[in-house]
């Protein structure tokens, strides 16, 4: 072999295993000694420091544990936390969280707070998660805001739940009140005249049909157009069949097209809460009040 040929296949070797080796994780105890970390350990191999010593008691297990927290990988990036005002809560010792996360709190106390320095062994090990490459070394920083029994666990998620429900309420309300208004300038943009039911359903007749007009239990057949707000279309038939009050359509068609006699044209403006409410599907977002172009097809 020529000393140019070999000169190159040694560069080419040396750059596989500088890559093979940046490649590889950092271990924990390279991470603490380059980072000239005196921390203290437990024999599990977690190794802390703490940073508030707290006042009340250190949880055992089955007891529960109010915590916030942020999680990290040893290059500082953030894979998960907890949300402000939205503590994490899990019993001690029922395998709910990680097990580095579960020895780590009882070494605190209520109001204590510590960074915890997690090997792969007491994190997800080889398997990784969501954000987190297999083997992976782990940071926490944790602070334990309580230390609950049963009754006390359960009076605190009582609390939330109620507080969960009067919020999402709320949010309705604002987003009712966000679509009538959304569907009051549409309906001005385009000049409809329309009429507004208590619902909070809004409906133009543009061409009356003859007949009676619909009630549960009647098979009808309507070509229509869907619109978003801004006129996006996402949906639309010239022949749709469906069994009024068989709960085959929106609650907003359930209702709206009750004003349609057999020949009749016009549209259904409808509020978010009418329609998909909070969930997306298909071509529509989550919270969108919709538009339709509707014809009642006669028999």
């Amino acid at each position: 072999m020529k000393k140019p040929q070999l000169l190159a296949l040694l560069l080419l070797l040396g750059a596989s295993l500088l890559f093979a080796q940046s490649d590889s994780p950092l271990s924990l105890k390279d991470y603490l000694q380059k980072s000239n970390l005196a921390t203290q350990s437990t024999p599990d191999g977690i190794h802390y420091l703490l940073s508030k010593k707290g006042n009340g008691k250190a949880p055992v297990t089955g007891e529960y544990v109010l915590l916030q927290y942020r999680a990290m990988l040893l290059d500082s990036t953030v894979f998960d936390q907890s949300e402000e005002g939205n503590p994490l809560v899990f019993q001690v010792g029922n395998h709910e969280v990680i097990k580095g996360l579960d020895l780590g709190v009882q070494l605190l106390k209520k109001g204590g707070s510590a960074t915890l320095y997690l090997p792969p062994s007491l994190g997800y090990q080889q398997y990784g998660a969501q954000g987190v490459p297999p083997d992976a070394a782990l940071i926490y920083e944790v602070e334990l805001l309580d230390v609950m029994d049963f009754d006390q666990y359960d009076r605190y998620m009582r609390a939330l739940e109620e507080r969960e429900r009067a919020e999402y309420e709320q949010g309705r309300v604002e987003q009712f009140q966000k679509d009538l208004k959304a569907i009051e300038a549409y309906a001005a943009a385009h000049g409809l005249i329309v009429r507004r039911t208590n619902s909070g359903l809004s409906y133009a007749i543009t061409k009356q049909g003859k007949g009676a007009a619909p009630r549960p239990g009647a098979s009808l057949k309507v070509a229509y157009e869907g619109f978003l707000l801004d006129d996006t279309v996402f949906d639309q038939s010239e022949n749709y069949a469906f069994t009024l009050g068989a709960a085959k359509v929106i609650q907003g068609w359930e209702e709206g097209l009750q004003f349609f006699s057999p020949g009749s044209e016009g549209w259904l403006l409808v509020p978010s809460k009418l329609a998909y409410g909070p969930i997306p599907v298909g071509k529509v977002p989550a919270n969108s009040a919709l538009v339709f172009k509707v014809k009642m097809l006669k028999d």
